[in-house]
């Protein structure tokens, strides 16, 4: 009886674990797991994908065929391709894990076409493959991405509207549809397709998934804060939103960067120079991820933080360590902050009549292969000063 009553469970146990695999549940509507899908993904932003992955195991263990543990294994890719953006190496393999996110969320689709979690993850997969696009200037191929993304969002509204994280979708359809075909005209010959757009309504949308957002409150703030210092030139809303993302999220140095950037475009010198101590000290005591990255970019900004106040002495001083730190990394002559680094660099020894080292700084900006603009100002300014 008692081997019966066993083997009785082992089959059960088993039929479960089959279920399971050809139907994941709902994960989204499961109220244990939301809390710890939150933590997971702060701790993605955190840069501790170890914790994300603790959190996560018991829950993929229990359902192993679900799609989201890959759209996890992508967003913990996303973050080391942010942390440094013009390495490309990871763009492959980025690619290839959405589009994986995508496909296993279509097969559950085709079984269960309510599927919120799949609704979700074909959303948020096709997303950040239109974002990456849209990253390296592929704005074609981001817009077609982008519509895949809104599609599965709308479904998604009609089965979940409740859903305050959906706001963060509306609000880019609305901003996005308005801004791309302004800003870029190559989009305005496939604007026909997009969506009405209205840029404030946009940014409505927006402020309220960050206020009220369960998964996406982070991603909405970050946006609100991109747009602001890029596209709207509302510095001090874009700084802002960006204080709080470092705040809570002290080990992302994209955060740290973006927020140092805002300050120097709103001329907030002493506020900019305080925060670049304060982070440089966080890495260099805490041992962080990415931190050639953070020095090469925040030696920079404190450099022409220098340059702009008339200090040429200090400015060579700082920008020389931001540009030894660039030309020890891969590819140099690719990375922005390492062309404007040395085109500073050449000015501020011009400023103090090291005409020798000026010149070499100069020359050297102009075989490089990033920043076009800072490589034309280069050949402009030895032109006029040799």
């Amino acid at each position: 009886m008692l081997r019966l009553s066993v083997i009785a469970f082992i089959l059960v146990a088993s039929l479960q674990t089959a279920l399971h695999a050809q139907h994941p549940p709902e994960l989204i509507n499961d109220a244990e797991f939301r809390p710890v899908a939150r933590q997971a993904v702060d701790s993605l932003y955190n840069f501790n994908p170890e914790a994300a992955r603790d959190l996560l195991e018991p829950w993929k263990r229990r359902y192993p065929g679900h799609p989201l543990w890959t759209l996890f294994d992508g967003i913990e890719l996303w973050w080391q391709i942010l942390a440094d953006l013009e390495d490309r190496s990871h763009d492959e393999k980025f690619f290839n894990l959405m589009g994986r996110v995508d496909y296993q969320s279509s097969q559950l689709l085709s079984k269960d076409s309510n599927h919120a979690d799949a609704l979700i993850m074909k959303a948020i997969s096709n997303g950040y493959i239109a974002r990456q696009h849209a990253n390296r200037d592929n704005w074609i191929t981001s817009v077609n991405q982008s519509r895949k993304a809104y599609n599965a969002y709308q479904y998604l509204q009609e089965v979940q509207p409740e859903l305050p994280d959906l706001k963060l979708a509306e609000g880019l359809k609305l901003y996005y549809s308005e801004y791309l075909p302004e800003a870029y005209p190559v989009v305005k010959t496939v604007s026909w397709f997009l969506p009405d757009g209205n840029k404030q309504q946009g940014l409505k949308f927006l402020a309220e998934a960050a206020r009220h957002g369960i998964f996406a409150q982070a991603e909405a703030r970050y946006f609100l804060a991109n747009i602001n210092l890029l596209y709207e030139e509302n510095y001090s809303e874009a700084a802002r939103n960006l204080e709080q993302l470092v705040q809570a999220y002290p080990n992302n140095n994209y955060y740290a960067r973006i927020l140092i950037r805002s300050y120097f475009r709103m001329n907030e010198d002493e506020k900019a120079l305080q925060a670049i101590e304060v982070v440089l000290k966080r890495w260099d005591r805490k041992k962080l991820a990415f931190e050639g990255v953070l020095k090469e970019e925040l030696l920079t900004w404190k450099g022409r933080i220098h340059y702009r106040r008339f200090q040429y002495s200090e400015a060579a001083d700082v920008l020389r360590l931001a540009y030894r730190v660039g030309a020890s990394m891969a590819d140099p002559g690719s990375r922005s902050q390492h062309v404007i680094a040395g085109y500073y660099l050449g000015r501020s020894h011009l400023q103090v009549g090291n005409r020798d080292k000026a010149r070499r700084y100069l020359e050297a900006v102009t075989q490089m292969d990033a920043q076009e603009n800072y490589r034309s100002h280069a050949e402009e300014l030895l032109d006029k000063s040799f």
